[in-house]
């Protein structure tokens, strides 16, 4: 059931629509009656995105460097050691900063050496290794005992105290009794594996609340709250991990979380980004899916490299007590993973930040059973994911005229407003606003050198730009899970041949779901939350990728 809005909102919810469509009327109008005027915008329009595609690939090489040296830290270690001494943690961090034969590992290890020994000095008291509780969550509805099978026997292998971890399955009332079948089978097998194992039934159709996820982990997480007391855990000594259902978690995820957490200046005032990598199915998947897949990694590893940019997305950590403290999860939003940290963000005054982890977790690329519906599905969660201006009323009057430091308000404002516009505008504008002015300017126009050149220019700066693919091919490849036996060497090379459906690609699954969104969100046409269907056809590799294992036998400096 939807709410009743305001006027208030229902400008705020026109705005991002009508952003658009002023964008995309202006541009047509303008090459009608100004060619010379939107020529010099389409130049400039293409020069700031082949900018914008530099920033962006010297952002993925940095990223993924020190991903490659995060994945093969035995964290485990790293916390342990930290605990039992501090000095000796740090200078074996100095010495490992001239011995290391890697040179993004020798400059890890020598920042972070430096930013521990101004840290400990002033380090404000926080629990223990020993006294931390991990609340491990996975909101469900309809999956399978498959998916949900992959995702604990994952679990199974994390390099952490399995005592401490608190397992949570939240299922929810309108599935029905097979997913409570689901669940107890689920919990039959693996409860017995970790410290506790908790099942949630989240009722349906309660006041104030959509039928989505926010809901259900809210529920759930205040469902064990008298149980973490009965256990005596208090909640500043808990972690909440939000996981989707079918995420395969690194084997030092929890490790890593807690390094952070115990190493932070604030470690309540802040969430844990891990970067989402598609791989589960990834071999299964047609060409076109793959590339919206890889391409939402790299826009995880972009943001990783810039902290002031990063948001929670998908499955990220939190503590419990900043989770209680903002009232958990909002019931009545779809995209609940990003808002959290606005809701953090404004309670405490811009006092709030992501931390990135830089080590992975694996995920399903959109599958189903026919190419077709797997389009659809892929579309559908594209334009789920762009509606995140649904955060507009919620959000930007807050960040106009909230409590938090002005500056960085408003360059949070500007980020997120710029976001969502070029998602709906970039790719649209890119492929066909170099056309209108040669369609509609007029002969007059044509004959002109500025029609004659404008082509070739637009044409050599989008070279530049596709310069840097070259690079995401790499990465791409590298992160890839080894091929199933199943399929041949072709598939290996179509791994290569799929870069080029990049414009097909951003403008089908990138531009027109975020311009379905922004307009129904405009219109009042509200969307419900759409649950991605998880499908399978064959063995999860998600875990087969090499940057998921690590050396547990090993110390500090593998």
């Amino acid at each position: 059931m939807f709410r009743k809005r305001t006027l208030r909102e229902r400008f705020w919810e026109i705005l991002p629509g009508l952003q658009f469509w002023l964008v995309c009327f202006g541009s047509i109008a303008l090459a009608s009656f100004r060619p010379v005027w939107a020529s010099v915008f389409i130049i400039c329009f293409d020069l700031y995105w082949v900018l914008k595609a530099c920033n962006v690939g010297l952002h993925l090489f940095s990223s993924y460097r020190i991903f490659r040296v995060h994945v093969t830290l035995n964290w485990l270690d790293r916390v342990k050691s930290l605990e039992a001494d501090p000095n000796g943690f740090i200078n074996k961090l100095k010495s490992d900063s001239y011995l290391d034969k890697r040179s993004v590992a020798r400059t890890y290890f020598a920042k972070e050496a430096k930013r521990l020994e101004s840290f400990f000095p002033t380090r404000t008291k926080r629990p223990g290794f020993e006294d931390i509780y991990h609340i491990v969550l996975f909101p469900f509805v309809d999956e399978s005992v498959e998916v949900l099978s992959t995702t604990f026997d994952a679990l199974m292998s994390i390099n952490y105290p399995h005592e401490k971890m608190l397992i949570v399955l939240a299922s929810e009332e309108r599935a029905g009794e097979p997913a409570q079948d689901t669940a107890r089978a689920i919990k039959e097998k693996y409860s017995g594996e970790f410290g506790n194992f908790f099942v949630t039934i989240h009722p349906d159709g309660l006041d104030g609340e959509i039928k989505g996820k926010s809901a259900n982990a809210s529920w759930a997480v205040g469902a064990i709250l008298p149980e973490l007391e009965r256990l005596g855990i208090p909640e500043k000594n808990v972690i909440v991990s939000n996981f989707d259902s079918d995420t395969v978690v690194h084997p030092e995820y929890l490790a890593r979380v807690t390094y952070e957490f115990l190493t932070a200046e604030k470690p309540y005032r802040s969430s844990y980004q891990p970067i989402a990598i598609y791989n589960n199915n990834i071999w299964d998947a047609p060409a076109f899916i793959r590339v919206v897949s890889v391409s939402n990694s790299f826009w995880q590893f972009t943001e990783s490299s810039r902290p002031d940019r990063l948001r929670t997305f998908s499955s990220h950590s939190m503590t419990l007590q900043a989770l209680s403290e903002i009232g958990f999860w909002k019931k009545d939003l779809i995209n609940e993973d990003g808002f959290i940290y606005w809701q953090c963000y404004l309670h405490y005054k811009g006092d709030y930040k992501v931390v990135p982890l830089f080590v992975p977790i694996s995920l399903d690329t959109c599958l189903a059973d026919t190419t077709w519906q797997t389009f659809k599905n892929q579309y559908k969660q594209k334009k789920r994911w762009a509606y995140n201006v649904e955060y507009y009323p919620h959000l930007v009057p807050k960040l106009l005229f909230g409590d938090a430091p002005l500056w960085d308000r408003l360059y949070k404002l500007f980020q997120y407003v710029e976001g969502n516009f070029n998602w709906a505008t970039a790719s649209v504008l890119i492929s066909t606003l170099g056309l209108l002015p040669l369609f509609l300017g007029g002969q007059e126009f044509l004959d002109s050198v500025v029609a004659y050149n404008l082509p070739a220019v637009t044409k050599n700066l989008m070279r530049v730009a596709f310069v840097f693919i070259f690079f995401s091919i790499y990465v791409n490849l590298v992160l890839l899970p080894p091929r199933p036996a199943k399929y041949g060497k072709w598939k290996s090379v179509m791994m290569y041949l799929q870069w080029l459906l990049v414009p097909f690609v951003s403008v089908v699954f990138g531009s027109i779901p975020a311009i379905e969104a922004q307009t129904r969100l405009m219109l009042g046409r509200y969307m419900e939350f759409w649950v991605t269907p998880k499908h399978r056809k064959g063995e999860s590799t998600g875990l087969h990728m090499k940057e998921m294992k690590t050396n547990q036998d090993n110390n500090l400096t593998i």
